[in-house]
């Protein structure tokens, strides 16, 4: 690839929002990781503090960027209950509909953090979401695991139709087998990021022992997931 090649790719991922937003995310957690590491290390309070503040400006930043994400994933769950199976039916509105409800606790999270509106419960309204998020992380998980069951069916339905060509080739067999083993990568890649994210609501929540290293770490490393996904989507080929 070109440098001006390169260049373009860098603007045009900088220039989603999405690309913008899960950078931010990955500088967050990773802060996360490294204000914990600094303070395990015996390090001034004053370098752990600094890392813990860009983590909290971060935070926040983010959280203005998904002030409207309730209105997509209620639309996003309508859609779904037009899927014909009932298991990715079930799934899908679970999903989008926990995820709504998270980023409304989000709002008044903001609201707090920026000293507009101070709810009184918004220890619980937290925990709400975070739970919310744990139920729509646990869906998708399911989803993918659900949908290994429906590509193993289709597997086994090509390797037949191969059978049946007694070693003759089929280009439309092969194209076939191609998109198969991309689903196949697409659903454990977003299996695996899943697997790790929900750490953070588990442990946000209490119901995992794990550190705040460990909360960050697992951040930053499904934040350089989402980025890679989204570099790949905006990234100019030549």
């Amino acid at each position: 690839m070109s440098l001006n090649a390169q260049v373009t790719s860098v603007n045009n991922f900088l220039g989603t929002t999405t690309g913008r937003e899960k950078l931010c995310r990955f500088i967050q957690y990773f802060a996360r990781f490294y204000a914990f590491y600094l303070l395990r290390q015996g390090a001034p309070q004053s370098s752990s503090q600094r890392w813990n503040d860009l983590k909290q400006h971060i935070g926040n930043g983010r959280k203005f960027f998904r002030l409207f994400k309730p209105i997509e994933f209620v639309q996003t769950a309508v859609h779904s209950l037009g899927s014909s199976d009932e298991v990715v039916r079930l799934t899908a509105v679970v999903k989008h509909l926990s995820n709504a409800l998270y980023y409304c606790s989000e709002v008044f999270v903001l609201t707090t953090a920026i000293g507009f509106y101070k709810p009184k419960n918004v220890d619980k309204i937290q925990k709400f979401g975070w739970k919310c998020w744990f139920i729509s992380l646990f869906a998708s998980i399911l989803a993918s695991l659900y949908k290994f069951r429906l590509l193993n069916v289709k597997a086994v339905m090509l390797e037949k139709s191969k059978r049946h060509l007694e070693g003759k080739r089929d280009p439309e067999l092969n194209l076939q087998e191609k998109q198969l083993v991309k689903e196949i990568n697409s659903n454990s890649y977003q299996l695996v990021q899943d697997v790790v994210d929900i750490i953070i609501p588990s442990g946000n929540l209490g119901w995992l022992p794990v550190d705040e290293g460990v909360i960050g770490l697992a951040g930053a490393i499904t934040s350089l997931m989402a980025v890679n996904t989204q570099w790949k989507k905006t990234r100019v080929s030549k």
